[in-house]
């Protein structure tokens, strides 16, 4: 599908609501011609998360997760296992 955009005078071009809040990498290609291609921004600091070797781990953890479903604390066997230890 082909549309056609004006650049208005603020230098901006409306590609709709759709797109609100999606992220975008602009590049500028030879000749003039601008290419838009959707992206997903990873901060810095999150960026090890989507590692290979993190990535596995984390599978790993929604595995056992997936086989271990939650399930109430006895405390009181907790505490004698404590203490037996101490």
């Amino acid at each position: 599908m082909q549309t056609i955009k004006t650049v208005g005078k603020s230098g901006q071009i409306s590609i709709g609501k759709a797109h609100a809040g999606a992220g975008f990498i602009l590049e500028n290609l030879p000749g003039g011609d601008i290419l838009l291609r959707r992206a997903v921004v990873v901060p810095i600091n999150e960026h090890w998360l989507h590692e290979p070797t993190m990535k596995d781990r984390l599978e790993q953890a929604n595995e056992w997760m997936r086989h271990n479903p939650p399930r109430e604390s006895d405390l009181d066997a907790l505490e004698t296992e404590i203490v037996g230890v101490s």
